[in-house]
C-alpha cells in the first residue's frame, strides 16, 4: 500500500510541475485564459499536497511560487485586485501559521522562512500600484521584523 502512496505522489509532483511550465508557456504567449487555468490546476493540487505535508518546504515554495504566478497574470491582465489578493493569500497563511498554537517548531520555521518570500513581491507591487496606507504600514513593520529576526536567526 504505501508503494502507491508514494507513486501518487510523484505523480501529483509531475503533474504540477507540468502544469505550470504549461502555464508559463501560455503566459509567454499571451493566452491568459488558458494560463489562468493552469495556474489554478496547480494551485489547487498543491494547496492540497501541503495541507497533507504541512513539514513539505518544497511544496510549500511550490506553492507560493503558483500563487506569485497567477498574481502576474492577473496584474498583465488589469485584475490588479485579484493580482494583489494572489500575493497576500499565502503571506496571510504564512503569518497565521507563525502565530498559532502549533507545537511543531518545524512548521512555524518553515512558514517564518516563507514570509521572506512572501513579502517582497507584495512590496514591489505597492511600489507600482497604490494600496491603503494602512496596509502598507504594516507590509513596513513586517519587512523590519523580518530583517531583524533573519539576522538573528544566522
Amino acid at each position: 500500500m504505501e508503494h502507491s502512496h508514494k507513486n501518487q505522489d510523484y505523480l501529483d509532483l509531475s503533474q504540477w510541475q507540468s502544469l505550470l511550465k504549461l502555464g508559463n508557456e501560455s503566459f509567454h504567449e499571451q493566452q491568459f485564459q488558458q494560463a489562468e487555468f493552469f495556474y489554478s490546476e496547480a494551485y489547487d493540487l498543491l494547496a492540497h499536497q501541503y495541507r497533507n505535508s504541512p513539514k513539505c518546504a518544497d511544496t510549500l515554495m511550490a506553492w507560493i511560487c503558483t500563487c506569485h504566478n497567477l498574481s502576474s497574470l492577473y496584474e498583465e491582465m488589469g485584475k490588479l485586485e485579484v493580482s494583489l489578493r494572489f500575493l497576500m493569500v499565502p503571506h496571510e497563511y504564512l503569518i497565521e501559521v507563525t502565530e498559532s498554537e502549533v507545537q511543531d517548531e518545524d512548521i512555524k520555521l518553515i512558514a517564518f522562512k516563507g514570509l521572506s518570500l512572501t513579502l517582497a513581491p507584495i512590496m514591489q507591487f505597492a511600489q507600482k500600484h497604490p494600496i491603503c496606507e494602512g496596509c502598507k504600514d504594516k507590509l513596513e513593520s513586517m519587512e523590519q521584523l523580518l530583517n531583524q529576526d533573519a539576522s538573528q536567526i544566522h
